[in-house]
């Protein structure tokens, strides 16, 4: 076979991969991850359900290579948007850039960090790298904050002060295993922080704050403002 005929069968597999991709997102926004079909998918891209399981022999396959493109997809956002010499701006860039794709993109932002699939379990080899790569951007901005004297030190004093020994063990179990070292108090503070800004961006994909605010943006960016603004001081 030639170099040639080789990579025009590679361009036509990916060309195939992303429409099958493209419709398998279009089943998931309409029949949600618990309906997503693979006969349905094979149908909207025009082949034989027996073609589509070359690709993708079962449906949890499919819904494994969705998540992973979902999670990357969503940390190459983040990582464009925390993309700043100052570090304060950078931690502001990665919340906004976080929020802006779950809310452009709720269909996948559910798959990747919404209900679970009944019956599927997602394989840990598979999901874990890319699910892991905003938390790590972001506890590396803090780091860094933290190295450059920008952590409001009274925060950090009040975190470890309220940290218990089962949490404090669990935090540096993790920092072992991800090579992250920091203190304590400061992986305690990025963790609090993941969680209030994920909770706050769940709830305005998911349509929770809608009946309150049905323009959610200038609220996002108070609350981001407002926890960053706690704890990140000015660059000396």
């Amino acid at each position: 076979m030639t170099t040639a005929s080789t990579g025009l069968r590679a361009r036509r597999r990916q060309e195939l991969l992303a429409a099958i991709r493209t419709a398998a997102l279009e089943e998931l926004r309409r029949s949600g991850a618990a309906g997503l079909s693979l006969r349905a998918v094979a149908r909207d891209v025009g082949i034989a359900v027996s073609a589509l399981y070359r690709y993708f022999p079962s449906r949890d396959e499919l819904l494994t290579d969705l998540i992973v493109a979902a999670f990357d997809e969503h940390a190459d956002a983040v990582e464009a948007g925390g993309a700043h010499d100052d570090v304060g701006e950078a931690l502001r860039g990665v919340w906004h850039a976080y929020r802006a794709w779950a809310v452009a993109h709720p269909a996948e932002f559910g798959l990747a960090y919404g209900t679970p699939v009944p019956g599927y379990v997602a394989p840990p080899e598979d999901t874990v790298r890319a699910g892991s790569r905003i938390g790590r951007f972001a506890l590396g901005l803090l780091a860094r904050a933290y190295a450059e004297g920008r952590l409001d030190p009274d925060t950090l004093h009040r975190r470890a002060a309220r940290l218990s020994p089962g949490t404090a063990e669990q935090l540096e179990t993790w920092s072992r295993r991800h090579g992250q070292r920091v203190p304590t108090e400061v992986l305690a503070v990025w963790l609090d922080l993941f969680v209030h800004l994920h909770g706050l961006v769940s709830m305005e994909a998911f349509g929770l704050l809608r009946p309150i605010t049905p323009d959610a943006t200038p609220y996002a960016a108070e609350v981001v403002d407002t926890e960053l603004a706690a704890l990140v001081g000015p660059r000396r």
